[in-house]
């Protein structure tokens, strides 16, 4: 996967559930947004944090967090390069 700001990759999509990795470079983040499906974010490696409705925790490699699709929002940020797995159901 090439190491750009922010770089998706996505390489399962089924019926029911889409994969993919996402490449952060530290000091970069993703933007608050509203998901549709519930997501599982599973972190590959690196340091950050992930801001669920106002709520803000750390997160290292090897830490798993789930945002149902009921969250207003979520913003992913780097504080190292981070490398995440994002499952997400769709509807």
């Amino acid at each position: 996967m090439e190491k750009k700001p922010l770089n998706k990759e996505v390489f399962s999509t089924t019926e029911n559930l889409k994969a993919q990795v996402t490449f952060l470079k530290a000091g970069n983040s993703i933007p608050p947004c509203k998901m549709d499906n519930d997501v599982l974010f599973y972190f590959l490696t690196g340091e950050g944090s992930i801001t669920v409705d106002n709520k803000t925790i750390r997160i290292i490699s090897g830490d798993c967090v789930v945002v149902p699709h009921q969250a207003e929002s979520r913003s992913i940020n780097a504080d190292t390069d981070l490398e995440i797995l994002a499952v997400q159901g769709i509807k």
